[in-house]
């Protein structure tokens, strides 16, 4: 070792530089050459912190926000809830015509399992990693992680939509030169050859448009995103949410409830909670997105 004093090599038994000897003072402040590097060499460069983050934490923070995010999570685990109660019943009613079904009979075991969505889960944990973000104290900004899951969950969406319109397409051709090849051939519909295809042509554009516009919607999204992420990073102020996605939540609650009634007519009560929940949660979402566009609105107009 070394003294801090004068540099010069300490003696191995312990004892004191002989510096300190000499002038009576083993507590000199080092030599300029030894002293340590000035503290903007030290520190880590300092992001510089704008209204926009303020914002965006006091919202992320906020009592809609949290319960946008709670009531989420609720429809998430009461439509689970509901699927697991609905196969068990249906496997039970099965094994139940299983036991009383003639050997040698054909019998089918059919159900359907509705599996939450992973693009669902996605959005679940992104919402509660905004809000703990926000929520601490000890840093005015805010982690991206939880708007990266939001991207993530728009790719996978933009993916599936894109198989989608390709496979429709696909689907179209096939048909379209079926139909060319073969114009006589008999349907199952019990309508003629030529309203049986205006039919299928119909619900095929129609899928077709639903899915482009979708597509389109996901990469409006993205975009809408990626400049909220940037916004947390570095400050500036992120894009307002589209008015059509209020719009597609508003849809969704009409379909939401439109469920809700078929459930109640087929006395499929487990189903019902969870079409309730959906409402609820849909309501806070859109009550939750026009509240994010009042705060940018607001910081527009103030010019931050």
């Amino acid at each position: 070792m070394y003294c801090t004093n004068c540099g010069r090599k300490l003696p191995e038994d312990g004892s004191p530089c002989i510096c300190g000897a000499q002038n009576g003072n083993f507590n000199t402040q080092p030599p300029q050459y030894f002293q340590a590097l000035p503290q903007y060499y030290a520190q880590p460069p300092v992001r510089p912190v704008t209204p926009v983050h303020g914002m965006l934490k006091r919202f992320a923070s906020s009592k809609l926000f949290f319960i946008c995010a709670l009531l989420f999570t609720v429809q998430m685990v009461v439509s689970a809830v509901s699927s697991v109660i609905e196969v068990f019943t249906v496997l039970q009613n099965q094994a139940y015509l299983l036991e009383r079904t003639p050997i040698g009979t054909n019998f089918n075991v059919e159900f359907n399992v509705n599996i939450v969505p992973v693009q669902n889960i996605l959005v679940l944990i992104g919402l509660w990693l905004l809000y703990a973000s926000a929520k601490k104290t000890d840093t005015p900004f805010m982690s991206t992680a939880g708007v990266t899951l939001f991207k993530v969950t728009e790719i996978l969406q933009i993916v599936g939509c894109g198989i989608f319109c390709g496979m429709l397409l696909l689907i179209g051709l096939l048909v379209l030169l079926a139909s060319s090849g073969a114009p006589n051939v008999t349907n199952y519909t019990g309508l003629p050859d030529n309203i049986a295809i205006l039919i299928v042509g119909f619900a095929f554009v129609v899928g077709l448009v639903l899915s482009v516009l979708l597509l389109l919607y996901s990469i409006k999204m993205l975009g809408v995103w990626t400049s909220l992420q940037r916004a947390i990073q570095v400050g500036v102020l992120p894009k307002k949410l589209p008015g059509y996605a209020l719009a597609l939540q508003g849809f969704s609650i009409f379909c939401d409830v439109a469920a809700m009634i078929v459930f109640f007519v087929l006395n499929a009560w487990i189903l019902i909670p969870g079409s309730l929940c959906s409402i609820a949660a849909r309501v806070y979402v859109i009550r939750c997105m026009a509240a994010y566009n009042r705060e940018v609105a607001g910081m527009e107009a103030g010019s931050f």
